[in-house]
């Protein structure tokens, strides 16, 4: 018999094994460095609002969506660490890759190779998660995961302000040809990271239960269902249609954040004046403010006793979250000045932090154990028609308010934010019930036969 690990060495266990988990979403979070560089791409390349917006768009998420399935299916029968790390090394060629485009048929290439990369990042960590830390500590290792996610994103826009400037000056110092503008030496820096993250992730160490912990109810819970891995076939038909339905009502409040991240740095310097540097160092502030004070009200939620184990309550936060965020976004819209648009987006952000912060635990409690990497992996598809049409769709707004309108894409990133939070407020008002059904099967329900 294997002797059971210390009390101690299970903790280093766990802290390893979670730094390097939220390691990797670091990384994920460097597309706001991208955002950043949106101006000076644009005049380099020449492109326009409605380029920009493909970049983050249907064809880039089409094929990053339908990578995330299969290494999800991979990620359900493999050893998920191996599978992480070599989306890690791909994720780094493909922004090295960015970082070397000529034109816009480059970069968009070099967007699908990020897409695919970060296919499986959200799908595999929120799998892994409950396999390394113990089943009492998951509620604290879920925030942590979406507090790296968030607050990164902000830490990323505040460090890669800092980073840009330095490179814009002492740029040439570094190996690579005289003259390289500093926006691709950002691509190239940041896709070095990855190698030493690749590291980290083969170096975990899983739960011995192989996170069955996790999974643990607790006295009085019914069991977790004993589903295999060739049983995903049956899950989907029992309750597939419950499954996208919510999982598509909660990507309408996350795009919804992700709007504001994408957009509000380019507006700031388009409808205010503001430097690249400067509209990175403020709104990178603002985000990260916004997204701990968010993030710990959620853990404060979701700690409580009598919140800890009610997916009812912790599922209408999150569309009470949108809804208060709703109004805020909409007064962006006549914003007289950058410092009360700073300061609407970082009480928007604040009230979509709380809700969304739920999501890892969310996602969780809505599929049984072994079925976890696949059911999370179809968010990205489910999301897709969504999020593959807001970026292009503020573009093309944008420039049919024209050029010669200041605030015509603080407008256009309004209008679709707004009614991208509108939708996914009264869906998930509407979809409570599914949801709880999920969560129930996922808890006790087996299904009558294998697929």
């Amino acid at each position: 018999m294997p002797i059971a690990p210390s009390a101690s060495a299970w903790t280093a266990r766990s802290l390893f094994g979670l730094g390097a988990l939220l390691a990797v979403l670091l990384l994920s979070t460097n597309l706001q460095i991208q955002t950043l560089l949106v101006e000076p791409i644009r005049a380099e390349l020449s492109l326009t609002d409605l380029q920009l917006g493909q970049l983050h768009g249907l064809t880039v998420l089409t094929l990053g969506a339908l990578a995330a399935w299969p290494i999800g299916w991979l990620a359900d029968r493999w050893d998920r660490r191996w599978v992480l790390a070599l989306c890690v090394v791909v994720w780094s060629t493909a922004t090295y890759g960015g970082g070397l485009s000529q034109g816009f048929d480059g970069l968009l290439w070099a967007m699908v190779g990020l897409a695919i990369g970060e296919a499986a990042l959200l799908p595999i960590v929120y799998a892994l998660t409950p396999q390394v830390v113990p089943a009492k500590r998951l509620p604290v290792a879920n925030a942590a995961v979406y507090a790296t996610l968030v607050l990164g994103s902000g830490l990323a826009l505040v460090a890669g302000s800092a980073v840009y400037e330095a490179l814009s000056t002492h740029g040439q110092r570094l190996p690579w040809p005289e003259g390289t503008p500093a926006w691709r030496l950002m691509f190239f820096v940041t896709a070095l990271l990855g190698v030493p993250v690749a590291f980290l992730v083969l170096g975990m160490r899983l739960h011995p239960a192989g996170g069955a912990a996790a999974a643990d109810p607790g006295a009085g819970a019914v069991a977790p269902p004993s589903l295999s891995h060739n049983q995903f076939g049956h899950y989907l038909r029992e309750h597939g249609l419950s499954l996208v339905m919510v999982q598509a009502s909660l990507s309408l409040i996350t795009l919804g954040w992700f709007q504001l991240m994408l957009w509000t740095p380019a507006i700031l310097g388009r409808s205010f004046g503001s430097t690249v540097g400067g509209a990175g160092l403020d709104f990178g502030l603002v985000v990260t403010l916004a997204s701990a004070v968010g993030t710990v009200a959620g853990l404060y939620w979701v700690t409580r006793p009598a919140n800890r184990d009610n997916p009812v309550g912790n599922f209408r936060l999150v569309w009470l979250g949108g809804l208060a965020a709703l109004p805020l976004v909409v007064a962006m819209a006549w914003a007289p000045s950058a410092g009360l648009l700073l300061l609407l987006a970082g009480l928007a952000m604040t009230c979509l932090v709380v809700g969304v912060s739920q999501a890892p635990a969310l996602l969780q409690q809505m599929s049984p154990p072994a079925l976890l990497s696949r059911s999370i992996a179809l968010f990205p598809l489910v999301a897709l028609p969504l999020r593959g049409l807001q970026a292009p769709a503020v573009g093309w707004l944008s420039d049919r308010f024209g050029t010669a309108d200041p605030r015509g894409l603080l407008h256009a990133m309004v209008i679709v934010a707004a009614v991208t939070l509108a939708l996914g407020v009264l869906a998930l008002w509407r979809l409570q019930g599914y949801y709880v059904r999920l969560a129930v099967h996922a808890r006790g329900a087996t299904p009558n036969s294998n697929a």
